[in-house]
């Protein structure tokens, strides 16, 4: 995407771990956690020229609206990349349902 000079927005969804696993092998299990990596760095590590990119992180719905109200973050200049932290045991239910059927069929 750097090199094409392309122009998405890449969002990274932050949950500090394997939510689905922690669901089926227990919420605490420290093997689900992973070790903190430094997201908004992604796009220098890539040698991303830093007057051709941006990178942000997101912790509140007020951060959220603020950067997608932002005319400059829409207009989508040049590739950006944004880091949403979110409650680590965050999960749709249709993905709530499957790690409980997989769960008991685990343990049978």
């Amino acid at each position: 995407m750097i090199r094409h000079g392309l122009k998405p927005i890449i969002f990274v969804l932050n949950n500090k771990g394997y939510t689905i696993e922690r669901m089926i092998h227990g919420m605490e299990a420290s093997y689900n956690d992973i070790q903190p990596w430094n997201h908004t760095a992604i796009l220098n590590l890539f040698s991303a020229d830093p007057r051709a990119s941006r990178s942000y992180q997101i912790k509140t719905k007020t951060e959220a609206e603020q950067l997608f109200n932002d005319q400059r973050f829409s207009s989508a200049p040049y590739i950006q990349l944004v880091e949403v932290f979110m409650p680590w045991q965050d999960a749709p239910r249709a993905l709530v349902k499957v790690a409980e059927i997989t769960a008991k069929r685990n343990s049978a």
